[in-house]
């Protein structure tokens, strides 16, 4: 098994037949079926359904799929910063956001850099803040902004903003703020990694909330409380997603619970001089 095999893997499973991968890699069908043949000898097992007209993954092939893909990426990746070291007036910043912060303080960041930096181009990966840790590891991404509580020994981390919890709801329900526990008398909305944080920090005021969904992204929290599901618990920045004409953002003035916008990355890594200055813009 080798990457341009991956490759052909990965163009087959898109495409969802062999004459179109084929078509698409500029290759005839039958060396572009040999090959598929040969992975699957190599690996011992299936990783197509064969149909008539089209072709589907195996529960095996969606699993070397997801890590084929991953390992493109990187491939990808190295190649980039390799030509990177050559370049001295353009750079690529491969940067992971969480969704909380790309459209509020991480957009201003970013744009804020772009208009002193002309040349400079963005990879931006969106992601929550595991699957972004992940790909730092991986080293798909240079760096990654995003969230805490997380495990951190392994990593490098600056913090930036410090924020209060806020409650997004149903426009007109609450004044100016409200309490922990009105909110505890309230169907919740709750971030799947939040989830533990925000029982315990009720609990230990004697309250038990009433949660009705948990997810796993900024925007489905903001979007289900937009439509009066329930009362969302979000970050401050958050509410930067929030339509106003459709809801309430407020702040919760008992609320012990804060999180705080960090820039991460892999100690000692190799940066290109652009993700450098980008750091030293966002941690000035």
């Amino acid at each position: 098994m080798d990457l341009k095999q991956l490759k052909y893997f990965v163009t087959v499973a898109e495409e969802g037949t062999i004459s179109a991968a084929a078509k698409k890699l500029y290759m005839s069908q039958p060396p572009l079926s040999t090959q598929m043949k040969l992975l699957e000898q190599e690996l011992g097992c299936p990783l197509f359904e064969r149909g008539k007209k089209h072709i589907r993954l195996t529960v095996t092939g969606k699993l070397l799929y997801d890590r084929a893909q991953n390992l493109l990426r990187m491939e990808s990746s190295m190649r980039q910063d390799i030509e990177a070291c050559s370049r001295t007036e353009k750079d690529t910043i491969r940067l992971g956001v969480v969704s909380s912060v790309i459209c509020t303080r991480g957009g201003e960041w970013i744009s804020g850099f772009i208009a002193e930096n002309s040349g400079v181009r963005f990879e931006i990966t969106e992601a929550n803040t595991y699957s972004l840790l992940e790909k730092l590891r991986a080293d798909i991404i240079h760096a990654a902004l995003v969230r805490t509580p997380f495990a951190e020994s392994e990593f490098e981390v600056h913090g930036l903003v410090r924020e209060k919890m806020n409650a997004v709801c149903t426009k007109g329900m609450f004044s100016s703020s409200v309490s922990m526990e009105q909110l505890a008398r309230q169907p919740l909305i709750l971030y799947r990694r939040w989830e533990s944080i925000i029982t315990d920090a009720f609990s230990s005021m004697g309250l038990e909330p009433h949660c009705v969904c948990i997810c796993d992204d900024a925007r489905t929290v903001v979007c289900l409380a937009e439509r009066s599901v329930g009362t969302a618990l979000v970050p401050e920045s958050a509410c930067g997603l929030v339509d106003g004409s459709r809801a309430d953002c407020l702040a919760i003035t008992d609320c012990p619970i804060e999180s705080q916008i960090v820039l991460v990355h892999k100690p000692n890594a190799y940066f290109p001089e652009s993700v450098r200055r980008f750091m030293n813009y966002i941690l000035q």
